[in-house]
């Protein structure tokens, strides 16, 4: 039996921290310079270094069977989840979300974008098979198509279309680790390289705060509506070599051992989905004012 890898507890256990942190101090980064740097940093690279994760443990392959689980882990899911959160936050108040819309609720995107993900990874790798190109050459056409998409305005908020896109080249270079045999927290030779990338990254925001902006590194919008109409593509070409080395230095910090806590990474799923309606609970009791 393969013995389990607890390195990717512990990053989904940090992430979904992040995760809910990020939510939690959602409502004061408009008040606070502070706030919005942290907020900013950390969706600089929680949910690619997630959406990666998702990506290393999928299959690649689709079958009936694989579909059917696809289905039911995510389609299903996302659909039952957001009929109950749009009527949960109507019948406390909060009337932004509808019941009939091609925008999900909130922050269950995730959900949908995943489904969309595993169906379209191995659609993929079999057209890549058809005209014999690696996964290698697969992950770079998906980096283009995502360059390419920011200047169609159309790709935007519906159906969470633009975060897909955006962020399914992550999704690709986990597979293409898992596919390689490669480690992600053995790229870098020590912790201490891996902390100065992560300082470097933080640094970045800090001299450049208007262009690593939470429009920017939410990947919902094009470069129209971001004000980058001419420079977009290379901006988002650093963001995302910014990123990829961001979530290696980040899987290199982590502790390699077992700890009181190491089971919670198995529970994000029900921490993600839980705590989007506390959240939301807490803004319509003015819990935050």
């Amino acid at each position: 039996m393969n013995r389990r890898d607890r390195v990717y507890d512990h990053a989904k256990l940090i992430l979904i921290f992040l995760v809910v942190l990020g939510h939690i101090i959602e409502p004061f980064i408009s008040k606070s310079r502070g706030l919005e740097g942290i907020f900013n940093f950390i969706y600089l690279f929680h949910m690619p270094a997630f959406i990666f994760i998702s990506g290393y443990f999928t299959k690649g392959k689709l079958t009936f069977r694989t579909g059917l689980k696809l289905s039911l882990d995510y389609f299903v899911l996302f659909i039952m989840i957001q009929l109950v959160s749009v009527a949960v936050m109507k019948g406390i108040g909060i009337d932004q979300y509808q019941f009939l819309t091609v925008q999900p609720a909130y922050i269950y995107w995730y959900l949908f974008a995943m489904f969309v993900g595993s169906l379209t990874l191995p659609a993929a790798l079999w057209l890549g098979r058809s005209v014999k190109i690696g996964i290698g050459r697969v992950f770079l056409v998906s980096v283009l198509v995502a360059l390419g998409a920011g200047y169609i305005d159309q790709i935007g908020w519906a159906w969470s279309l633009s975060r897909i896109v955006v962020f399914f080249p992550f999704f690709v270079l986990g597979y293409y680790f898992k596919s390689r045999g490669w480690i992600i927290y053995q790229v870098f030779p020590n912790r201490w390289m891996a902390l100065a990338v992560m300082l470097a990254g933080a640094l970045m925001m800090l001299i450049w705060p208007d262009l690593f902006q939470f429009n920017l590194v939410s990947g919902a919008n094009s470069y129209a509506k971001i004000g980058l109409n001419d420079t977009g593509l290379i901006v988002r070409l650093v963001l995302y070599l910014t990123q990829w080395m961001m979530i290696m230095a980040f899987f290199t910090l982590l502790p390699k051992r077992p700890f009181v806590l190491s089971h919670l990474g198995t529970k994000t799923l029900t921490i993600y989905i839980l705590h989007g309606f506390i959240v939301k609970g807490l803004i319509a009791t003015a819990y935050f004012n």
